[in-house]
């Protein structure tokens, strides 16, 4: 992984803080403006777009003020595995995957249909299950992975930043649908995927592996209905 100065645990979290409270606003109170953009595809750009400004600019502004580095190598853009890894990569992420169809499938009572992947190849799946994931994984795995595994031990890291993950989910589902069943396996869900997809990083220092995972475990989602 891609080092240079130990990282400030002071600038980190007063990074994540303000991260969490601009997030919660957008999820809560601005959400309304997603709500009053009709044309689904408009409404997809808008709320990728609000994510780009969000989330993947104020972290390539913190790797070049912060760290002084090149934002494409310390997040992990410019490193791309070597053939093995790409293939023992692929294995964990198809093991994952199919074990995730078969809980779903099984204790979910969801079964694959091809109505949710037919979805996906439109302009607003394509923006939701391919770029979203993108720039999550530039956020919370280049950044934010990176900057906690120079101060913690890696597995500590990892778990720091996927309770981080699957809280930054947490304002809008709270706010939309309240305490559930349906939120808290959602949530586990979340943070259960974001530690394989913090180990594919950890493992290749490359921002690929977990960004091709978080794609391919959407599409499995979105292959699943209740």
């Amino acid at each position: 992984m891609t080092t240079t100065s130990r990282p400030s645990a002071v600038q980190l979290l007063l990074f994540i803080v303000c991260l969490f409270a601009i997030w919660s606003v957008r999820a809560t109170l601005l959400y309304a403006i997603d709500e009053s953009i009709a044309p689904e595809s408009l409404r997809t750009v808008y709320a990728v777009t609000v994510k780009l400004i969000l989330w993947v600019l104020p972290a390539f502004g913190y790797v070049l003020w912060v760290r002084h580095a090149s934002p494409f190598r310390y997040l992990g853009l410019s490193v791309m595995p070597a053939a093995r890894k790409w293939l023992k990569y692929l294995v964990v992420i198809g093991l994952f995957l199919g074990a995730q169809v078969a809980f779903e499938t099984v204790a979910g009572g969801k079964v694959p249909s091809l109505a949710g992947i037919s979805v996906s190849i439109t302009l607003p799946g394509i923006l939701s299950f391919v770029v979203s994931p993108f720039l999550e994984e530039l956020l919370f795995r280049g950044l934010l992975l990176h900057e906690l595994a120079a101060l913690l031990p890696r597995w500590v890291a990892n778990l720091l930043a996927s309770l981080l993950f699957a809280g930054i989910h947490l304002p809008f589902w709270l706010s939309h649908g309240g305490l559930s069943a349906t939120m808290l396996t959602n949530t586990a869900g979340v943070f259960i995927f974001s530690l394989l997809a913090g180990w594919l990083y950890l493992d290749s220092s490359s921002i690929w592996p977990p960004t091709v995972a978080h794609i391919a475990n959407n599409c499995v989602a979105a292959l699943l209905t209740g």
